[in-house]
């Protein structure tokens, strides 16, 4: 690419008030090659034991243990895994239909189902809970399509904690001060980032009531954002990155990504 500099801020861009990442088309043969690499038994083990690292207070404080969970684009997994190994009864659907297969053989039997989630073809009010991790932010009309076709199948007054990239605090003071202006012309257009404010308003309006709002992985935000510590010794900078772990603004406000709590409302006017 010569002298192009877009790679500056990782083929990003503003657009509408979102930050549009742009790569490639995140589609099933996209993720199919994604997970090829990372599926082995190893990879599996720690969510056998039950972790669930960034999401363990969140799950366990929001999902109920008596209710039927659907992971909403499962991949590889590894949440039904996690979850069933503590006792939940969580369901995975996904397109990846290769990836499913591969986590069966690894793991052995798993409720997993191939689907599209725009369409699921499962009746209405089935699910007391849903989890969403990174899927909806990849369609390029936006995520609206997932949203109600999610809320169908969920019950009334039924949790979903659903997760997009943030574009937080951070990154909108970055964006203020010209970032993300990077020349896209020959990707392909790949996820969104969003506000806070904005991606609970598209939850509200999709029929749902926001009842918390969680942001994770700050580490890769600061990482990502702060060029900075790239110039510094490697040592010094795991150093920084984990005494940030202290600091209840950036645990709070300046994740990688988003999540939000939110029920669906037992009528729409």
């Amino acid at each position: 690419m010569g002298n192009r500099k877009s790679n500056r801020d990782g083929n990003r861009r503003v657009e509408n008030g979102r930050l549009v990442y742009y790569h490639q088309t995140a589609n099933q043969r996209y993720w199919e090659d994604v997970w090829e690499s990372v599926l082995t038994p190893e990879y599996y083990k720690p969510f056998q034991n039950g972790k669930l690292f960034n999401f363990d207070s969140m799950f366990k404080l929001h999902l109920p243990k008596d209710g039927v969970i659907l992971e909403a684009g499962c991949g590889t997994a590894q949440w039904v895994v996690a979850l069933e190994s503590l006792g939940y009864h969580c369901m995975g659907l996904d397109y990846a239909i290769d990836a499913m297969r591969k986590a069966r053989q690894m793991v052995g039997p798993l409720p997993l189902v191939s689907g599209d989630l725009t369409a699921l073809g499962i009746l209405d009010n089935i699910f007391d809970a849903i989890i969403s991790i990174g899927v909806v932010e990849h369609r390029r009309i936006g995520p609206e399509v997932f949203l109600h076709e999610m809320r169908r199948v969920l019950k009334p007054g039924g949790v979903m904690l659903i997760s997009v990239p943030y574009f937080n605090p951070l990154r909108l003071w970055r964006a203020n001060r010209g970032a993300y202006r990077d020349d896209v012309s020959d990707l392909d257009f790949y996820q969104y980032a969003f506000t806070r404010q904005e991606f609970c308003t598209i939850l509200e309006d999709a029929g749902y009531e926001i009842e918390t709002t969680y942001s994770y992985s700050h580490q890769h935000s600061l990482s990502q954002e702060l060029r900075w510590l790239k110039g510094i010794h490697p040592f010094l900078r795991r150093i920084l990155l984990k005494l940030s772990d202290f600091i209840p603004y950036v645990n709070s406000e300046l994740g990688h990504m988003l999540m939000v709590v939110a029920r669906k409302k037992y009528s729409v006017i």
